[in-house]
């Protein structure tokens, strides 16, 4: 039997259980609700799965989280150019205030 089935179906539905979360977020440059340090963490982790994945050359490894990092790094973009803005917003009043 192949047991990679089963880590396709399973990539598949924790890869693109994240994408509603990237077009809302895309839609709305709006990331308040989700922590910067989740969005790090979950991304680092992502890569080091992908990294893993290919030392083993698992192919469900690679693949899902390929797909699962071009969904996660615009979100930590996002994210990090969120917290700048709000860091320089609060630079500036402290300065003006």
């Amino acid at each position: 039997m192949d047991y990679d089935i089963i880590g396709y179906i399973a990539g598949t539905l924790t890869t693109f259980a994240s994408l509603p979360q990237l077009i809302k977020s895309i839609k709305e440059r709006n990331l308040k609700s989700i922590s910067l340090s989740f969005v790090i963490t979950f991304t680092t982790g992502l890569f080091l799965w992908l990294i893993y994945g290919i030392i083993k050359k698992d192919y469900p490894i690679i693949v899902f989280n390929i797909l699962s990092l071009m969904f996660w790094i615009p979100i930590t973009y996002l994210k990090i150019m969120e917290y700048m803005k709000e860091k320089i917003e609060k630079y500036k009043v402290d300065i003006n205030g």
